[in-house]
């Protein structure tokens, strides 16, 4: 049976469903982000997998208390859209296992199940216009996301986490340079005609 999500906007009540469905299969899965633009987004961020904040919010989402989201916050303040534009979402949504304090990584199983469930995700989206992959295991799903619907416009940043950003002073450059800015707002400009 699946769960019941009370009190949902109009505008996130089918990706909580969707959330829902996957807690079921996979256990530990935030919900969506009320205050983003759910199924009227045109741009989806995936992220990697969920923080350590996510546990205590229960949601996915660029206020959660932690370096990532202030990163993803400020990278995201400096397109030209607003937050109602947006959704955020992680490739590999459920928790996964610590390992020595640390996140678990995903396997290639954990890629494989979520590439199997995007397209029922791309389905509840039908503005959807960009999808930003941050980080490497986001841009693993490419492929999948490019067969699930190809008229998308995949752009790659580094993943906002610090820990990232500090160790390669040039993936913070690109993720905060007008390049990348300039990049997406021409996707979102050329399907907006």
């Amino acid at each position: 049976m699946m769960e019941r999500e009370v009190g949902d906007p109009p505008h996130i009540a089918p990706l909580n469903r969707y959330a829902a469905a996957l807690r079921a299969r996979h256990g530990d899965v935030p919900r969506f982000d009320p205050l983003d633009g759910g199924i009227d987004a045109r741009i989806l961020v995936l992220l990697e997998t969920p923080g350590p904040a996510s546990a205590s919010t229960g949601t996915t989402s660029r206020d959660n208390p932690t370096g990532t989201a202030r990163n993803l916050t400020r990278f995201l303040d400096a397109l030209p859209l607003s937050r109602q534009d947006t959704v955020i979402w992680n490739a590999v949504p459920w928790r996964l296992p610590r390992c020595g304090g640390k996140l678990g990584r995903p396997t290639r199983k954990d890629t494989e199940m979520v590439a199997q469930d995007l397209p029922a995700l791309l389905a509840l989206l039908p503005r959807l216009q960009v999808v930003v992959l941050a980080g490497r295991v986001a841009q693993s799903l490419r492929t999948a996301l490019a067969a699930a619907r190809p008229e998308l416009c995949l752009i790659a940043i580094p993943h906002p986490s610090p820990t990232h950003l500090a160790a390669s002073p040039a993936a913070r450059e690109h993720l905060f340079g007008e390049g990348l800015r300039r990049q997406i707002a021409v996707a979102i400009a050329d399907d907006a005609r």
